[in-house]
């Protein structure tokens, strides 16, 4: 369509859906999207636990994921396949494990000096730092013990790297002897930035508490750590060594401070067992109420913990009044937004409908052989240029089918299929020399066979013949490069890689002769000879720029042909070389059948048959 003016689908979109969506919007922000108390208090209750748990099971799986790369360290160590002591073997083993992205800061060996060698996965920087003998008491201790699992170590506050940290450590034994401690630095502080990232216009303070009462992940720990852990760092010694988490006394944060005050609600797990296994408080501080939803984690690696977020609760108390009058106008609202929904995708959802239902005539039908599909015009943009785009596409895949069917008929179709991949029009592949393996195969006696048929009954018995040597010898990953009169020439192992080549031209030899042997063709009983060798050759496209052929040249391939005719001389059926006969992957399937001095040689070339009890092998995989 071209005459009519068109709309792009997001316009009409637009002007379709905006009266009601911003009348829906303005209405739910103007009255504001409340629930009843105890409704909204479960509701954040829920939601709440969903943050909880979401965090408890991000530290389970980070925790599990650290303490499994200490044992393996550990058990590389233990059996020798990793040597502390080799720099370059640990320390690309150690570039190795940055791979993992779990949060670790640093991680390294632990040596009897109190000095830690390690990296910083981020960009591999070496670090090396002389250790408190705080940090050290657990890699004496595992000296005396001797091995032990990969322990985790009490979180702390670690002026070193200005950061809530935990330790994972295991001693590393090889030969009951001592090298050392693997020890990772797994920041914490991500916990903080976790329960805070998403939730700025949000109601509500999340924490995470360790012990009963030091805090482990808190919005004002970062601000802590800045201002009061920096005040606690007096001398070269603490500024080395871990600074214990700040109480909930420290934190700035009444509700927290006086949570031992709080008293407990009772939530029913009957009607709410999404909530089961948390706990909620209520608090009253300085007149105002706030809610208190915990979850405690008693299977942590390091000690109990308990994840949390504390409400003010005055945030639900308007929310009733509000809420009737909300639903009111919500109700009507959304009823009028599904009805003018439901009209308008309908209209605009046909020519979606009518493109389905195309591709699928497209999917199920014969396009090269019946009537393609045909899309209409729309007013909308969109919708009329796939439909123009979707018709002429149509047209260019029938018409590539159809040159991919033809083309097939006179070029071998894995040929085709490279000429068509190639982007050119040449029509030309680039000549390769390769070892490959030639079979030649004849009719017996074709020629006086012709003397007493008709010319109609020759094309028929040929084209029979050939349709079913085709099929055996492409079975097996060959290519025929030519029909010569009753001939035909294959090639194993020219542009498709066949690692058997010599097995496949043998298996295709074997098979072509018991199908020949075994049925008629056009109502006529033939035989055939095959000739096998392998060898270099040369494949390419031969002729003039307007017509071209794939062939072979090469020895090789005029060695086959003499093979096949010495067949009639040795009285056998199938002739192979001594070239192929190599490369079998069982030469006992021949036997030798003579030496003959072929057409062209100085010296006798070593010829071989099918012995009697070779069977026929099935397709080659290539």
């Amino acid at each position: 369509m071209t005459s009519k003016r068109r709309y792009s689908v997001l316009s009409v979109l637009i002007a379709a859906f905006s009266a009601t969506s911003i009348l829906g919007v303005g209405l739910a922000l103007y009255v504001g999207l409340g629930t009843a108390y105890e409704n909204t208090r479960n509701l954040w209750v829920m939601l709440a636990d969903v943050d909880l748990t979401s965090v408890q099971r991000t530290m389970r799986e980070r925790m599990h994921e650290v303490n499994q790369r200490s044992t393996w360290v550990a058990r590389q160590v233990e059996t020798g396949a990793l040597d502390p002591s080799f720099q370059y073997g640990w320390g690309n083993a150690m570039r190795a494990l940055a791979a993992a992205d779990i949060d670790v800061m640093a991680y390294g060996l632990i040596t009897d000096e109190r000095q830690f060698i390690g990296y910083n996965p981020k960009d591999m920087s070496i670090i090396r730092r002389t250790l408190p003998i705080d940090d050290m008491l657990f890699s004496e201790l595992a000296q005396l013990r001797g091995p032990v699992p990969a322990r985790t170590g009490y979180p702390s506050w670690d002026p070193y790297f200005k950061k809530t940290v935990v330790t994972s450590w295991v001693p590393l034994f090889s030969d009951g002897k001592y090298l050392g401690t693997f020890i990772q630095y797994l920041s914490l502080s991500n916990l903080s930035d976790s329960l805070i990232r998403g939730r700025e216009d949000l109601p509500g303070t999340p924490f995470i508490l360790i012990g009963g009462n030091r805090v482990m992940a808190h919005p004002g720990l970062r601000d802590w750590g800045t201002n009061t852990a920096s005040k606690l760092i007096n001398d070269a010694n603490i500024a080395r060594s871990p600074i214990p988490l700040p109480t909930i006394n420290d934190i700035n944060d009444p509700v927290l401070a006086n949570l031992g005050k709080s008293e407990r609600l009772e939530i029913d797990d009957d009607d709410h067992p999404e909530t089961k296994g948390i706990q909620l408080s209520g608090l009253d501080l300085d007149g105002k109420y706030n809610l208190i939803v915990t979850r405690q984690i008693d299977d942590a690696a390091i000690s109990p913990i308990i994840i949390g977020i504390h409400f003010d609760e005055r945030l639900f108390n308007d929310e009733w009044q509000r809420l009737v009058l909300a639903s009111v106008l919500g109700g009507v609202v959304l009823l009028v937004a599904i009805i003018v929904a439901v009209i308008v995708s309908r209209q605009f959802t046909k020519p979606i409908r009518r493109f389905a239902a195309a591709a699928r005539d497209f999917e199920d039908e014969d396009i090269a052989m019946t009537d393609m599909p045909h899309l209409m015009g729309s007013r909308i943009r969109e919708y009329d240029d796939a439909a123009r785009s979707f018709n002429h596409m149509m047209i260019a895949v029938r018409d590539r089918e159809r040159i991919t069917s033809l083309f097939g008929k006179f070029v071998p179709p894995s040929i085709a299929k490279k000429l068509l991949a190639s982007g050119t029009d040449s029509g030309v592949l680039p000549p390769q020399l390769t070892e490959a393996t030639v079979l030649f195969v004849d009719i017996v006696d074709f020629t006086a066979m012709c003397e007493s048929l008709e010319p109609q009954q020759i094309i028929s018995t040929l084209n029979d013949y050939f349709d079913c040597a085709t099929r055996i010898i492409e079975a097996h990953g060959g290519i025929i490069t030519q029909f010569q009169g009753d001939a035909i020439l294959a090639v194993y192992n020219v542009f498709n890689d066949i690692e058997n080549h010599a097995d496949a031209a043998l298996n295709s030899a074997i098979a072509l002769e018991q199908e020949v042997n075994s049925r008629t063709f056009e109502g006529l009983s033939i035989r055939c000879r095959c000739g096998v060798n392998t060898g270099k050759m040369v494949a390419g496209n031969v002729g003039a720029k307007e017509r071209l052929s794939f062939t072979v040249h090469g020895d090789a391939v005029n060695t086959a042909s003499r093979l096949e005719q010495e067949n009639k001389a040795l009285d056998t059926n199938v002739l192979i070389s001594e070239s192929t006969r190599a490369l079998l992957s069982d030469p006992s399937r021949v036997i030798k059948a003579g030496d003959v001095l072929l057409r062209g040689r100085h010296s006798k070339t070593e010829l071989y048959t099918v012995a009697p009890s070779s069977p026929k092998s099935g397709p080659t995989t290539h």
